[in-house]
This record gives structure tokens, C-alpha cells and sequence, in this order.
């Protein structure tokens, strides 16, 4: 794995909602098996830019990248930006793995069933291989004793750690994470951030939107704060933490100790 290339990359990434602008402009590039934590205040972007990202939103304009690969764009009769190649874009989601806040696991699959579900009917991967690679990742995950049982038997903890094993399972490029534990209880957290922290050790692509400072400062290669659409710091965890260039920031932080 080349440290020097890129994965995935978004070039003034311009989005709204109506007459609000959530993103202003972004600029970011994440190489291989770099871990970017994303901070900032609620209702600032950073979902937003994860779902750029994957094109679960399509940005009125800018540039989306993945492994090099511009996702190709065109307007509609009203202006709108729309994908011009569909299967381009299911191509390049292949690619990409997300983990949400919430779990999203299907209640009526068992949790083996949710891991294999979308290598074997969206990517149309062989089901006998794809159960081996799903057992493997379970395994990874430390809930392979789990795989026969439904999602409402587990816990928040045990159910994030599906999605992420259900995530891997894709093989991705790049894995974008919003928020993982922003919907556990306190004590289940720990468990979800070592297995992200496992993951980062491993040379993984990882986007991570968190409040969770002690994996920003400790695991992150890159960590960005994005304020009100815009980035406004961006470097390794030891200069944004010790040497933050604006006031903004140091607010932030001190609100999150």
C-alpha cells in the first residue's frame, strides 16, 4: 500500500439545503492508510461531507475523487448537478464502506445475514465466499459467537461492531464513520474505538466524524475542524491540539474537556 497515493479526495465542495449552504468550499485529501478525524460543532458539515463522499448527497459542485477516479457530473434542465453515469457511481460505492450513528442493521436478518447482504445482492458475490470473508470479519470484530442472533439481542456496542464488520465485508478503499458512538451509552464506547483503533493500526483508509478526542488526538493521523462549511484547521493531531491557529478552536476544545 502506497502512503502516496491518494484515496479519496473532494475539490471545492460546494452543498445546500435550500437557502442554507452547509459546505462552502471544501478542500481534502485523504492518502492511503491515512486515519482523518473530522471535529466540529453540531449542524458545521461534517456529515454532510462524509455523504458527499459517497454520493448519498450530490454536491451542487466541486470535484469527488476515489482511488483517482473523478466521479463524473452533469446538470439537469434546472442547473441541478446530477451523476452522469450511474453505474459509474455504484462502481465507485463499492469502494467506499460508511459506518452511521445509528446502526441501520436489517432487525428481521440475523447478524450474519446483514454482513453478507450487500456482497451477495448488490455486488453479486459468490454466497459460500462471502460467508467465509463475513465469519472472518465477525471474528475481527470479537461477536462471532453472535452471528445466528438478531440485532435486538445484542447490544448498541455489539450492533455498531456488526455494522463494522458488515462495512469490511465490502473490502473497501476507504471507510467513512459518522459518529460511531455518538448513539451508544458511555460504557459501550470503549469497545466500538478499539476495534476502529485495530482497524487504524492495520494501514486502513479511515474518515472519521467524531467527538471523541482522546481517538482524535491519539489515532488520527490528520485531524480538520470544520466550522460553519469551512475547514478551518487541518494538520496532525500535535499541531491542532497544541498550536491551534484560530480562537475558534480553542473553544471548541475547551467545551469538550
Amino acid at each position: 500500500m502506497n502512503p502516496g497515493q491518494h484515496a479519496i479526495s473532494v475539490e471545492q465542495l460546494h452543498k445546500s439545503f435550500g437557502e442554507n449552504e452547509v459546505l462552502k468550499g471544501i478542500d481534502l485529501t485523504a492518502n492511503r492508510g491515512e486515519v482523518i478525524s473530522v471535529l466540529g460543532s453540531s449542524g458545521s458539515g461534517k456529515s454532510t461531507l462524509l455523504r458527499c463522499m459517497n454520493l448519498l448527497e450530490i454536491p451542487d459542485s466541486g470535484i469527488v475523487r476515489v482511488t483517482g477516479e473523478e466521479v463524473l457530473m452533469k446538470k439537469n434542465r434546472r442547473g441541478e448537478n446530477l451523476p452522469a453515469d450511474i453505474k459509474q457511481v455504484e462502481r465507485i460505492r463499492s469502494r467506499i464502506a460508511m459506518v452511521f450513528q445509528q446502526f441501520n442493521l436489517w432487525a428481521h436478518m440475523t447478524i450474519l445475514e446483514n454482513v453478507m447482504e450487500a456482497p451477495v445482492y448488490v455486488l453479486k458475490q459468490k454466497r459460500a465466499e462471502v460467508r467465509d470473508r463475513a465469519i472472518f470479519y465477525l471474528n475481527k470484530v470479537g461477536i462471532a459467537d453472535k452471528l445466528d442472533a438478531y440485532p435486538i439481542h445484542l447490544s448498541g456496542g455489539q450492533q455498531q461492531r456488526a455494522a463494522i464488520a458488515r462495512a469490511l465485508c465490502i473490502e473497501p478503499e476507504v471507510m467513512l464513520f459518522d459518529e460511531p458512538t455518538s448513539a451508544l451509552d458511555p460504557e459501550l464506547v470503549g469497545e466500538v474505538l478499539q476495534v476502529m483503533r485495530d482497524l487504524a493500526a492495520e494501514g486502513r483508509t479511515m474518515i472519521v466524524v467524531t467527538h471523541e478526542m482522546g481517538f482524535a488526538r491519539e489515532v488520527s493521523s490528520r485531524t480538520i475542524f470544520i466550522e460553519q462549511g469551512l475547514i478551518i484547521e487541518n494538520g496532525t493531531p500535535q499541531q491542532v491540539f497544541d498550536s491551534p491557529k484560530t480562537e475558534r478552536f480553542e473553544m471548541f476544545i475547551a467545551a469538550m474537556m
